[in-house]
C-alpha cells in the first residue's frame, strides 16, 4: 500500500499510472506507479540517446530506458517499499538537477549523474564524510588515475580504475595491474596490506605496487579531497564530457558524496614510487593454510627497495611508449 502524503498517493496501483511532477517544469518528469505497485520517477523523452549511456546499478533500485507507445522514457523504480522516504528525496534531487538544464539531452545527463551521486547512499553506506584514512587512500588512487588519464584519456583511465567496484586490484589494465598504497610521509616506513589477495599474481598480467606519501597539511597549503575531485571533473569535462557519468559512478562506489563537507582536511600528495612485484617480492599470497583467511600485514618499504622501478619506465611498460 502506498502511504498518503507522498507524491504517489492517489495513483492507481496495478497498472502504470502517472502524475506530472511540476506542471510548469521544463521537462517531462512524472511520479508513477508501475506494475507490482512499485513507485517510480519517470522522465519522458523525445528520443533515446545514442549511444545509450551507462546507468547506475543500485541496490533495491532499477533504472532503465524503455520504449512505450507514447515514446521513450527513463524510469527510476523503487523495489523496496521500506526505502520510500530516501527514494522520494533522491527523486526530488534528480528532478531539480534535470530542471537546471536548458536542453533535453543535458537534462537526461544531469538526471543520470545525480543518481550516480546517490549510489553509495542507497547501497547502504553510513552517513558522514570519509575517514582520514579513507580520504588518504582515495587521494592516492586519484593521483594514479590522473597519471593514467594523461596517457589513456578519461575513458581509458576510468575503465582501468577498478578499486571502487571492489576488485582485488585498484587498477586493472590489459597486461598490468596496479595496487596503490598511500602513507604518511613521516610515518613508520611500511604500508598495510589488507588481504592475501591484494598482492597475489594475476594470470597474464604484470603486477605493480605504487606507494605515495599523502600528508595532511594546514591551510592555505594543499587541497581538500573535494577540491581534487572538482579539478579532475573539470578536466574530464574539458577533454571528454561523455565520461562524466562514469566518473560519478566511480566516486559513488568509492563512497565520496560531494554534499559532504571536506573543508577541515587539506592534503598534499607526493610522487608515486613504483615497485615490480616478482616471484621474490616480500608478500603473503593465497593459498594460505587451511583455516586462515583475511590476512593483514605490514610491508616494510625498505624491503621493497630492490624492486623499485623508475616511474617513467614503469608507466611506459604499463601504457606503452607514446600512449
Amino acid at each position: 500500500m502506498i502511504p498518503n502524503e507522498t507524491p504517489w498517493s492517489g495513483l492507481e496501483a496495478g497498472k502504470t499510472d502517472t502524475r506530472r511532477v511540476d506542471a510548469k517544469g521544463k521537462w517531462n518528469f512524472f511520479w508513477a506507479v508501475m506494475p507490482k505497485t512499485d513507485v517510480a520517477l519517470v522522465l519522458q523523452l523525445s528520443r533515446l540517446p545514442e549511444p545509450v549511456p551507462l546507468l547506475p546499478k543500485l541496490r533495491n533500485i532499477e533504472m532503465q530506458f524503455q520504449t512505450l507507445p507514447g515514446g521513450p522514457i527513463l524510469y527510476i523504480r523503487l523495489k523496496d517499499s521500506a526505502q520510500l522516504e530516501p527514494f522520494e528525496t533522491l527523486c526530488r534531487d534528480v528532478v531539480a538537477a534535470g530542471e537546471a538544464a536548458t536542453v533535453e539531452s543535458a537534462a537526461l545527463e544531469r538526471a543520470i549523474g545525480r543518481t550516480f551521486r546517490w549510489h553509495h547512499l542507497l547501497r547502504g553506506r553510513g552517513p558522514g564524510v570519509l575517514s582520514e584514512e579513507e580520504q588518504k587512500g582515495l587521494l592516492g588512487e586519484l593521483e594514479i588515475f590522473l597519471t593514467l588519464m594523461e596517457r589513456l584519456g578519461p575513458s581509458g583511465a576510468l575503465n582501468a580504475w577498478t578499486g571502487p567496484s571492489g576488485a582485488p586490484k585498484d587498477f586493472e589494465l590489459q597486461a598490468d595491474c596496479i595496487e596503490v598504497k598511500a602513507r604518511r610521509g613521516a610515518s613508520r616506513p611500511h604500508v598495510k596490506i589488507s588481504s592475501e589477495h591484494q598482492l597475489a599474481d594475476v594470470a597474464g598480467c604484470r603486477l605493480w605496487l605504487a606507494v605515495l606519501a599523502v600528508d595532511r597539511v594546514q591551510a592555505p597549503n594543499g587541497k581538500t579531497l573535494a577540491e581534487v575531485v572538482d579539478a579532475i571533473a573539470r578536466e574530464i569535462e574539458h577533454r571528454e564530457p561523455g565520461a562524466l557519468l562514469d566518473w560519478e559512478r566511480h566516486l559513488a562506489d568509492a563512497g565520496f558524496d560531494p554534499a559532504d563537507d571536506y573543508s577541515p582536511w587539506r592534503w598534499i600528495a607526493g610522487p608515486a614510487v613504483f615497485h615490480s612485484i616478482t616471484e621474490e617480492f616480500p608478500r603473503v599470497t593465497a593459498p594460505v593454510p587451511l583455516g586462515v583467511s583475511n590476512v593483514t600485514y605490514n610491508l616494510d618499504i625498505s624491503a621493497c627497495a630492490p624492486y623499485r622501478v623508475d616511474a617513467q619506465v614503469a608507466l611506459s611498460r604499463i601504457v606503452g611508449k607514446g600512449s
